[in-house]
């Protein structure tokens, strides 16, 4: 299936903001370890596990406040998710986040530049960094 087959699949809000084809055109083809900060209810967790080969790791970063951890992905008993509870700029979870060295990293967390910024210093490895909604930054609640 195609990423956008599975955007569609999953319902990830990552189709309505046009984000698909741009990864399509720029993710590495088979990255080892993957990051996405902001998970919601998982649907792009889902949809990364199944887009990549079957022993690629995604590990996903949340506050789990308004959203419980996906239990579905817990129940599957895939060893291949990882969660992560925690606010991206706390030093401490980047410390540890760090340690993963990262093939990729998603920041679709709270779109705050602030918080973008200190995530990013605090994990960047080189490697493949995006963050999406940075249109968000124009808005004074952000």
């Amino acid at each position: 299936m195609t990423l956008h087959d599975l955007a569609e699949k999953y319902g990830t809000d990552k189709l309505g903001h046009g984000y698909i084809p741009f990864y399509e055109q720029h993710l590495p083809k088979n990255p080892k370890r993957i990051l996405e900060i902001g998970v919601k209810n998982g649907a792009s967790i889902r949809m990364w596990r199944e887009y990549f080969s079957a022993d690629i790791e995604v590990h996903g970063l949340d506050l789990f406040e308004e959203n419980d951890i996906p239990k579905d992905l817990l129940i599957n008993g895939d060893i291949n998710v990882h969660f992560h509870v925690g606010n991206q700029i706390d030093w401490q979870v980047l410390e540890q986040l760090r340690k993963y060295d990262f093939d990729v990293i998603i920041d679709d967390g709270s779109h705050n530049s602030r918080d973008q910024m200190m995530t990013f210093f605090g994990l960047f490895n080189g490697k493949h960094y995006f963050i999406e909604d940075l249109h968000c930054n124009a808005d004074p609640f952000y």
